[in-house]
C-alpha cells in the first residue's frame, strides 16, 4: 500500500497569464466606470449648449427690441418734414423706457445727426384731393433720409435708414 504523507502540501503553479485574462473579475467595475465618465461628458456638454442656446435668444430679443425703438425713432423723424427744412432736418433724440432710445443718425454716431435733405421732384398733373382739379404744372414732392438708431439696455443697437417724402405741395 501506499502511504501519502500528510506534510506535503501542494505545489502552486505560477497563475497562467491567458487565464487572468479570460478571468471576469473587475470587469463589470471598469465598464461603470466607463459609462460614468461617458454620461457625465454628454452631461456638460448638454450643459453648455444650452447656456449658449439661453444667450442667443437673449441677444435676438434685446437686437429685436432695438429694432423697434429705431422704427419708433423713424415715425418720430417723418412726423417732424415740412416744408422748412431747417425743421425737417433738425436732430432728434428720445427715451421710450426701460433703457431704450432712439436717436437721430448712425449707430457710429455718438450725438443725434440732421436728417439728410435729398432734393425735390415735380409731379405733373397729381391732384391733392377730390374737388381740386387737374394741374398741369405739378406738385412738389421734397425727398428726406431719415437714420435713425434705437439701443436696447444691454447694449444692443439697430440702425434703420428710411427714406420720405413730404408732398404733395403746390407749385
Amino acid at each position: 500500500m501506499k502511504t501519502i504523507n500528510s506534510n506535503l502540501r501542494p505545489v502552486s503553479k505560477s497563475p497562467n497569464p491567458l487565464r487572468i485574462l479570460k478571468s471576469e473579475n473587475g470587469l463589470a467595475l471598469a465598464v461603470i466606470i466607463m459609462l460614468m465618465v461617458l454620461l457625465l461628458s454628454m452631461t456638460g456638454i448638454g450643459l453648455t449648449l444650452s447656456g449658449v442656446d439661453l444667450k442667443v435668444s437673449s441677444n435676438f430679443k434685446t437686437g429685436t427690441q432695438a429694432l423697434h425703438a429705431a422704427d419708433a425713432g423713424v415715425h418720430v423723424g417723418a412726423s417732424q418734414l415740412t416744408l422748412n427744412q431747417g425743421v425737417a432736418t433738425a436732430p432728434f433724440s428720445g427715451n421710450i423706457g426701460n433703457n431704450f432710445a432712439y436717436r437721430s443718425g448712425s449707430r457710429f454716431d455718438t450725438t443725434p445727426q440732421p436728417l439728410l435733405y435729398r432734393g425735390m421732384y415735380t409731379g405733373p398733373g397729381y391732384s391733392i384731393g377730390v374737388g381740386t382739379g387737374y394741374k398741369p404744372s405739378g406738385y412738389a414732392f421734397y425727398v428726406y433720409q431719415i437714420n435713425v438708431t434705437g439701443t436696447a439696455p444691454v447694449a444692443a443697437a439697430r440702425e434703420i435708414e428710411a427714406q420720405a417724402e413730404y408732398g404733395p405741395v403746390r407749385q
